[in-house]
């Protein structure tokens, strides 16, 4: 290594001379300057006095992250741009804002609509057989331009898929149509050369009319100019979920990162540690992959965290329960307190199992379930099949669902969807869907694991999505699943009365409850302005007729199917393809779904029929009050809000008189029944 040079004395003298007299004239001045300037010397500035944040919480949840910070990305987001439908039966093509016109044409040029020879079907110009251009396309009676609006929940990860509503611009039915992929920014949709927000998800699929209103008949007061596209959407640039500390400490902002972590430690397919501190005051959240269906549950645990750490989880949980107990107005906040505790809590649960009052009994009940124990099924099935409240029933059933607690669990559920209460059993349905699947990703990934290697491995994503679409017959659980097409899910339930039960929001899935649902003969059925009619002149007949008129090509078919709803669901909606040639009429979900719902108001089923009233109106009318629009920051550093307003007023700024929407407090799922348009012709 080489050496430093160490100076010579004489040298280091004569230089120190130097460098001192340099010094004395330098302080000099500075003296003279200072003495000089004295009386216009300005004073030192005052220290500024910080006031540190102090939240009013109550003393039992002081040691809480709720306590010590806010989130940014807790409230909904809307989300809105304009697309194009395409399939339409010769309603589209009508007259267009200027403005929405012409962001169309760019944006359909910047995709390359209009060049190169691989256009078809309505792209095409049926007299040159060129591709049409831009302009041309939108005066195509088969096509129209939509307004696209949905609500993105809270904390939504990268892939969460949503419900999507569309409004027409220049048509006056969606019938028929499929939305083309559209891109979805934050706000009121803008036109070229307006304010372009930030990009959050895109849209398109199917759109789903009123299923329970005749197509091509007008003055039923039903609007065919809007429509759903059912988990039509997903999430592609997510906001990300910002934890801003009151009062800067980057020991607090540690401890909050380290208790975070703690909590939901990262595991395989994880984007990263759930939380990375970013500064003194911010801290960065990424939603865990397996809360990746379920965001709300994690922010609500989130929140809840015990971030002291002095004392052991067990000596918190201790003070939770017994403040639980004389409390009770703070027992729900709590309960989410014993979560974020985890496992160390779980003895503590078991204290309020069999508690007398029933707010505390509820609140140790919920927090055991969403820890997974399994000593809490049996309170929760009492619950389930002897409260008064058949919202308490329906929540006890969605907690034991979650619970590994053996066969005694499943047949409670078999039962209960036995019962005469229409929210009960449907939740009871749910539940055993969610087990069957679990269970069937279970075994396929028993198999998978027993795979020799270099034999072709599935991902685990793929192992989900087998499992998700399609539920063997013949499991405990007594709930089966087949994939109708790509348009829907098609669900047998074992056990009691027969029911007919459509969902109107998320996957679309029609559920067939009875050992064999069928219909009755001799029968006659009629829809759509006799498009479509379902005959057998015979009782007891072994084969229906159904026939169908296409509404676009006028083609009549005529085929034969047993009086079975499931054999007909399967044959309303097959296409027929090489790989399975068997004769079908590829409606989609919305068509069968219409159906289903003629044969039930002619009494040509025994089944009941029902449906459930979502909430995506509800969520676009509190998203949308107001014509201004902000686009918000990250962090308590970015830049200030941006408020804009939108080019086109949301669909929901203005509800119509008379109109009702679902309480912010209901049930996800609110069951609703639908009787038949002559109760006595019920056979």
């Amino acid at each position: 290594m080489a050496r430093r040079a160490t100076p010579r004395l004489g040298a280091w003298n004569a230089r120190g001379r130097a460098v001192t007299s340099i010094l004395i004239v330098l302080l000099g001045g500075v003296w003279s300057a200072a003495g000089w300037g004295c009386g216009s010397r300005r004073p030192p500035p005052s220290p500024t006095t910080v006031t540190p944040v102090v939240r009013d919480i109550p003393t039992a949840l002081r040691n809480t992250i709720f306590a010590r910070s806010s989130m940014n990305g807790l409230e909904p987001t809307l989300v809105s741009g304009f697309g194009l439908v395409v399939g339409l039966n010769g309603t589209g093509g009508g007259t267009l804002d200027d403005r929405v016109a012409g962001t169309m044409e760019r944006v359909m040029g910047q995709q390359g609509i209009g060049r190169g020879s691989r256009a078809s079907g309505a792209l095409v110009d049926p007299l040159s057989g060129q591709p049409k251009t831009p302009r041309q396309l939108l005066r195509d009676p088969s096509v129209a331009v939509v307004l696209v609006e949905a609500v993105i929940p809270p904390g939504s990860p990268d892939g969460y898929s949503f419900d999507v509503f569309v409004r027409a611009l220049n048509a006056t039915s969606l019938e028929g149509g499929r939305l083309w992929t559209t891109e979805l920014r934050v706000g009121g949709a803008q036109t070229f050369g307006g304010y372009q927000t930030r990009k959050l998800a895109e849209a398109g699929g199917e759109i789903y009319i009123n299923p329970f209103a005749e197509p091509g008949r007008e003055g039923d007061g039903v609007t065919r100019t809007v429509g759903r596209i059912l988990d039509g959407g997903v999430v592609t640039s997510p906001f990300g979920i910002q934890l801003v500390l009151d009062n800067a400490s980057p020991t607090m902002a540690r401890s909050v990162v380290d208790a975070i972590n703690s909590r939901f430690p990262e595991r395989a397919g994880d984007r990263g540690p759930t939380a990375r501190g970013r500064s003194s005051q911010d801290v960065e959240i990424n939603i865990p992959g397996r809360y990746r269906d379920n965001p709300e549950e994690f922010l609500q645990i989130l929140r809840f965290l015990t971030v002291d750490g002095r004392f052991a989880p067990e000596q918190y949980a201790q003070q939770y329960v017994r403040q639980i107990r004389s409390l009770p107005a703070l027992a729900d906040e709590l309960a989410w307190a014993l979560v974020g505790l985890g496992e160390p809590a779980i003895p503590f649960c078991r204290e309020l199992y069999d508690e007398g009052e029933l707010i505390p009994k509820l609140a140790g009940l919920r927090a055991g379930a969403m820890l997974g124990d399994p000593r809490a099924a049996l309170p929760l099935l009492e619950i389930a099949r002897d409260a008064p409240s058949t919202v308490l029933r329906s929540e006890a059933i969605s907690l034991v669902s979650r619970l590994s607690a053996g066969p005694q669990v499943d047949q409670a559920l078999r039962e209960l969807a036995r019962s005469r209460e229409l929210s009960v059993r449907v939740a009871a349905y749910e539940a055993r869907a969610e087990r069957a699947q679990r269970a069937q990703f279970n075994r396929l990934l028993a198999r998978e694991r027993e795979r020799p290697q270099g034999t072709g491995a599935i991902s685990v994503a793929s192992l989900e999505r087998h499992a998700r679409v399609h539920l063997p017959e013949g499991t405990i659980q007594g709930v089966s699943r087949r994939a109708m097409g790509a348009s829907f899910l098609m669900d047998r339930v074992e056990g009691g009365e027969p029911l007919i039960y459509i969902t109107q929001q998320g996957e679309p899935r029609v559920v067939l409850f009875g050992e064999a649902p069928s219909i009755e003969t001799p029968v006659f059925v009629s829809a759509w302005n006799d498009r479509l009619w379902i005959v057998a002149e015979e009782a007891g007949a072994e084969r229906l007729r159904v026939r169908y008129r296409d509404p676009r090509t006028g083609r009549v078919t005529v085929h034969e199917v047993r009086p079975s709803l499931t054999e007909l669901v399967d044959f309303l909606s097959r296409r027929s393809s090489p790989e399975d040639p068997r004769p079908g009429l590829g409606m989609t979900y919305a068509e069968v779904v219409g159906v289903l719902h003629a044969i039930h108001q002619g009494g040509a089923t025994k089944a009941e029929f029902a449906t459930e009233r979502d909430r995506l109106l509800a969520n676009l009318f509190e998203a949308s009050r107001g014509a201004i629009t902000e686009e918000r920051p990250e962090s308590a550093s970015d830049t200030e809000p941006i408020f804009f307003t939108p080019d086109v007023a949301p669909t929901l700024g203005d509800l119509e008189p008379g109109s009702t929407l679902p309480a912010q407090n209901e049930p996800r799922r609110l069951v609703v029944p639908i009787p038949p348009r002559d109760p006595a012709s019920r056979r």
